[in-house]
């Protein structure tokens, strides 16, 4: 019967008495498997714990990396849109610079090289829409390639001309490349219907408004070639700027230069006026490169 039960002796102190405690070993084997399968869980559980935990940890970081990822690439993005918008005006303003040097011609393809391929401006719609943030990192680092490619284009243009503007410094400040008036363009260069006979008719020049009075100033340096009057133009001022550019003045109300006289880009020639056939206070201006009328605006730069 003893063989079934474990028997435990408990020793006190010297003062107290021994314990006897009997253990059946089926109750023993129970309580020892309940205790062998409740370690294993708990080790179990604290595995899986430290295991969440530390996975918990990591999808924070990488939540906080793309995030950051993300900024990064909107800043980047609104970087490379701010650096095609310069090079668009940089590469117009060459473009402008080359007209004023009668340089234009077979200039495009030099200027334009690199072009092609999607636009920076889409960047932040392809953020929404794609989902390999690699895909992108490669079209914004292909981006990056094109606009530098680009600028290192323009920059050879610039200095080109910059080398070749040093070389006509002359012609330039000869060049009419300034308003002569401020005021509002009514009427621009070309075919128009005319407001008095309502047919169509070549208009050579811009109508700029303003206010009676309004200073008139040479748009570049030269002579006066002409002053006078007629019925139709009103006052009239003509420079002759040299290298076959005349610029002509018309409908003035008062006129403070003499035929002969020089006059420096910026110097007040005149104020507007409506005198001759007009239909209000305005400028007419015009340029003739040797005879011919152009468009005004094609040399205008400020």
């Amino acid at each position: 019967m003893d063989k079934d039960y474990f028997n435990v002796l408990i020793f006190g102190q010297k003062t107290s008495r021994t314990r006897h405690l009997r253990i059946h070993k089926k109750t023993f084997k129970v309580g020892l498997y309940i205790l062998t399968f409740g370690l294993l869980c708990t080790i179990f559980f604290l595995c899986d714990y430290i295991q969440v935990r530390k996975k918990t940890f990591e999808l924070n970081q990488l939540r906080q990396q793309t995030q950051e990822q993300k900024s990064k690439i909107h800043f980047f993005a609104s970087k490379i849109e701010d650096l095609e918008k310069q090079l668009s005006r940089l590469k117009d303003f060459d473009k402008r610079i080359r007209i004023i040097a009668n340089l234009e011609k077979g200039q495009e393809t030099t200027l334009f090289m690199g072009m092609g391929g999607p636009s920076p401006s889409d960047v932040r719609e392809k953020l929404k829409a794609e989902k390999d943030e690699m895909g992108l990192a490669q079209q914004m680092r292909s981006d990056i390639e094109r606009l530098e490619s680009e600028a290192t284009s323009q920059e050879q243009s610039l200095s080109e001309l910059e080398r070749l503007l040093q070389s006509k410094k002359e012609m330039l400040a000869h060049t009419p490349s300034i308003w002569p008036v401020h005021g509002w363009v009514t009427s621009g260069f070309g075919f128009r219907t005319n407001p008095f006979t309502g047919l169509s008719q070549m208009h050579e020049g811009l109508d700029i408004a303003n206010r009676t009075g309004t200073p008139v100033i040479a748009p570049a340096d030269g002579i006066v070639s002409d002053t006078g009057r007629d019925s139709s133009h009103g006052n009239v001022v003509v420079i002759s700027h040299g290298f076959g550019i005349n610029s002509r003045f018309l409908h003035l109300s008062k006129i403070f230069v003499r035929a002969g006289q020089r006059v420096k880009r910026g110097d007040k020639i005149a104020e507007v006026g409506t005198t001759g056939i007009s239909t209000g206070p305005h400028l007419h201006y015009e340029v003739r490169v040797n005879g011919i009328p152009v468009n005004p605006l094609r040399y205008i730069v400020n």
